[in-house]
């Protein structure tokens, strides 16, 4: 069998996901499944070695007794990446490559299926020849394309379906609005059939997969837990900005249930009004401790505040990045994930591309 490499043409499209969900699939149907995640960007250690968060969990997952170093070969962090830059200007960067490879053969040893997992996007890691492409040649693997559904979803399949040429296997639709399903069956689907880009699953948007944990979201925004720690396990999967005047906060807040609010720490009144409604956390921007008062009301109600040092609009852009990418954190998502791939992804053609010669 050929490995399957998942990968996107950007951020948080779902790739880890993916490759649960069809790994686990793929495992109850009685297949011997290995992983490899070339590239870890947002390393932990695990013993002796650093391996992506995420890969810890797919560990797990699929229950894989791999060494780890062999799993998660290569850390690119800010400072790795730089010094690999600086050992690719010297003509070392060879070794890299071949590094993939040789933690790929002892992966794939007695498996019948492999998956391979991308680091951030397609480009990334490209200038040491670390690229989705370059990893495909390396490992003879085919491209499963994890695309977040936009307008012009087609112009990019078509694209990357030309950029992978005979490595491409197809794509998946991740993360598309029920208000599209008109356009992508009627327009989207017949158009890539017609040239040619093998569509292997669309997967429409899912409040449970596009949720994120209090205590997840704190981590990602650096932030600080002030209060009602035991209530950061909570989902969250949609916030409201608070920059009006009190009266005005309670009817705004009062429109979204179970929300996470985000304002100034130094705006006690929409704090205050803010947990007045169905709210699950309170962020606070601008790094300004927010007054006793409030800290006592959302202990008495148990809503965690998150203090954090970022200013609104960059919070904002932060929580739209990541509400919405599916979490393997919570193992609670794990049935959901299997059922999405059971409902929305053609397994059989999934097989048949790692068959392909």
């Amino acid at each position: 069998m050929r490995p399957l490499f998942f990968t996107s043409n950007r951020s948080f499209s779902g790739k880890s996901s993916m490759c649960a969900g069809i790994g686990k699939l793929l495992l109850d149907m009685g297949y011997k499944i290995g992983y490899l995640k070339p590239l870890c960007t947002l390393p932990e250690k695990l013993g002796n070695f650093y391996i992506d968060e995420d890969v810890r969990y797919i560990m797990d997952i699929l229950k894989l007794n791999d060494n780890p170093e062999d799993i998660c070969p290569m850390v690119f962090t800010e400072q790795t990446y730089d010094k690999a830059l600086n050992e690719y200007i010297k003509s070392k960067a060879q070794v890299y490559i071949d590094k993939i490879k040789n933690a790929y053969a002892k992966v794939s040893k007695d498996k019948d299926f492999v998956l391979i997992e991308s680091a951030r996007n397609i480009t990334y890691g490209s200038f040491a020849k670390l690229s989705a492409k370059d990893i495909c040649v390396a490992t003879n693997a085919k491209a499963v394309l994890i695309m977040k559904y936009e307008g012009d979803i087609v112009d990019k399949a078509v694209h990357f379906a030309r950029h992978f040429d005979k490595y491409f296997g197809g794509i998946i639709m991740n993360l598309a609005a029920i208000e599209d399903k008109d356009r992508i069956q009627n327009l989207v689907l017949p158009y890539l059939k017609k040239e040619g880009v093998e569509v292997l699953g669309v997967v429409y948007t899912d409040k449970v997969l596009s949720s994120i944990s209090i205590k997840d979201m704190a981590k990602y925004l650096e932030g600080e837990v002030l209060c009602a720690q035991e209530h950061t396990d909570e989902l969250v999967e949609s916030f409201m900005v608070g920059a009006m005047g009190h009266e005005m906060a309670l009817r705004f807040f009062r429109s979204k249930p179970e929300k996470v609010v985000i304002t100034g720490g130094d705006r006690a009144d929409i704090q205050l009004a803010a947990l007045e409604t169905s709210t699950k956390c309170v962020v606070l921007t601008g790094n300004f401790q927010p007054s006793t008062i409030v800290i006592s009301r959302a202990e008495e109600l148990g809503v965690p505040m998150i203090l954090v040092r970022h200013d609104t609009l960059t919070t904002v852009g932060k929580l739209n990045e990541i509400l919405g990418r599916s979490n393997l954190h919570e193992l609670k998502k794990l049935d959901k994930l299997v059922q999405i791939a059971k409902d929305n992804i053609d397994i059989d053609k999934i097989i048949s591309i790692a068959k392909q010669n």
